[in-house]
């Protein structure tokens, strides 16, 4: 209690780190819930056995496969995009963001690293399809065609390494507070929090990680986010985890880790591709090519060069059989 009083005596005021202080000087847990009865409840389990599970899609096929429907509606989930500097991470994200909204859902995109007005350009420019040099000319065009779409995407900026998971939980209740429901959280990025615990790094990164997964339990909604790979995953085709930069436990922590990466010959042809890092929902371990528009910055799958490829794998194959 004097290091608490010690803390708030010197600015440092963060409810999480009081309240787990209070619990372990005074040996008590304010949880009453014991839990689900395995045995006395057992006809709740078979209830939520034939439930339907609800899924927000992410409008890519094969991302959709691999979790099972898609990101989860109810939350309880902590998605992340892993991909070198400039590979085009916040590019994923922000196409996420629309393709949720485009199914009439509010979306949080929380950015630390760009302007809210440049995130709002590039997916206005996904959204319209207009090239973002030529935005500017096009007005009355953009207003049309965002007024059409039937969800709501909410851009919130804030300088990096300035906002702790707490804080901006308490920022998103803002939302409910004035009765609007975000159903999906989109954050640029996870290793820009701050974190008021942790001596470095590992600590640190693992400590944000498992505070923003715990706010898909608080708000009933999937978090999508991006981490950075170390120097190791540069130029590297399908990275495993051991690429996550700055800790692995950020790796421990979410549920699913898609991989971006990009070789030179999918940089002549606006691919990037998609490996399945870690799963909880299905498997890991496969890829996907998606192609990008590079001036409207849209993204879709590109199930064509995944034929190329195999075929040009077959006719490898059969030439070393004649041969």
């Amino acid at each position: 209690m004097l290091n608490v009083a010690e803390d708030v005596s010197s600015g440092k005021v963060d409810t999480a780190d009081v309240l787990q202080k209070f619990e372990e000087s005074c040996n008590i847990s304010l949880v009453t819930d014991l839990g689900f009865n395995m045995y006395d409840d057992i006809d709740l389990l078979v209830s939520d056995l034939n439930a339907e599970q609800r899924f927000i899609s992410s409008k890519w096929e094969w991302l959709d496969n691999c979790l099972g429907g898609g990101f989860l509606e109810n939350g309880k989930s902590l998605y992340v995009f892993a991909g070198e500097t400039n590979i085009g991470k916040s590019i994923f994200l922000g196409n996420i963001a629309h393709n949720i909204a485009q199914q009439g859902k509010n979306v949080l995109l929380v950015t630390l690293e760009m302007s809210e007005m440049l995130y709002a350009q590039r997916i206005c420019s996904d959204v319209t399809k207009i090239p973002m040099k030529e935005l500017r000319q096009n007005g009355p065009t953009i207003k049309h065609v965002v007024k059409q779409e039937e969800g709501k995407i909410f851009i919130k900026e804030f300088p990096p390494a300035t906002i702790t998971p707490n804080q901006l939980q308490a920022f998103i209740r803002k939302f409910e507070e004035k009765g609007i429901k975000i159903d999906a959280i989109v954050l640029d990025y996870l290793n820009l929090l701050h974190s008021t615990m942790g001596n470095n790094s590992y600590e640190r990164i693992k400590h944000v990680t498992e505070q923003v997964r715990a706010m898909s339990y608080t708000f009933e909604c999937p978090i999508i986010s991006a981490t950075q790979l170390n120097r190791s995953g540069f130029d590297q085709d399908n990275p495993e985890l051991a690429t996550i930069s700055e800790s692995i436990g950020l790796a421990a922590t979410a549920d699913c880790i898609c991989s971006i990466y990009q070789n030179e010959e999918d940089r002549e042809m606006d691919i990037i591709r998609l490996g399945m890092m870690k799963n909880r929902y299905g498997p890991r371990g496969t890829t996907q090519a998606m192609r990008i528009d590079y001036p409207t910055l849209s993204i879709e799958q590109a199930d064509d060069v995944d034929l190329i490829d195999d075929g040009d794998d077959t006719l490898n194959a059969l030439a070393g059989l004649a041969n």
